[in-house]
């Protein structure tokens, strides 16, 4: 079984698509299969390391929580916020202290605020209730109409999942 996982992991940073049936499988035999993705986790290019973040996610298996502390120190910024929205996500134990430092180290590299990393990083502390929202005082005055012609689908559960887009009423 072992033998197999190893051989699913190699492909998960394959984009052309054998890293998305990987990616299933992995998650099929579930917990079986994180202290492997664990141990190769190392030896991914970006792209896998997503896709194992995925996994873990998925999987949700609190074992992760070391791979994905060590992922918030990547090269990859993508990498870093996935990293931490996974914390956040999975509700790791002490994941706040290694997710306000990736935070600060986005301070540091003097990433704009509006960009993905800190964005996603700031939505992992407020899910983790280490910070609360920021809402512009002219907002909080704000009154939706009482019928709009647009109607929103639910939010999602994080900045990645899918959206659901607007439709009009028939």
């Amino acid at each position: 079984m072992t033998t197999h996982i190893e051989g699913l992991l190699q492909q998960l940073d394959d984009s052309s698509g054998p890293s998305y049936y990987a990616r299933a499988e992995l998650i099929g035999i579930g917990s079986a299969a994180i202290p492997a993705i664990i141990d190769g986790l190392s030896s991914l290019g970006g792209f896998g390391q997503l896709t194992a973040i995925e996994v873990f996610e998925e999987v949700a298996d609190p074992r992760c929580g070391p791979a994905l502390f060590a992922l918030l120190h990547s090269d990859d910024s993508t990498v870093r916020e996935w990293a931490a929205m996974a914390l956040a996500s999975l509700k790791i134990d002490d994941a706040v202290e290694p997710v306000r430092s990736a935070y600060r180290a986005c301070l540091e590299r003097a990433t704009p605020p509006d960009w993905s990393e800190p964005e996603g990083i700031r939505w992992a502390l407020t899910e983790l209730g280490a910070r609360t929202p920021v809402v512009p005082p002219l907002l909080l005055t704000y009154e939706p109409p009482l019928r709009t012609t647009l109607r929103a689908g639910p939010r999602p559960a994080s900045p990645r999942s899918s959206t659901t887009w607007p439709t009009t009423p028939r």
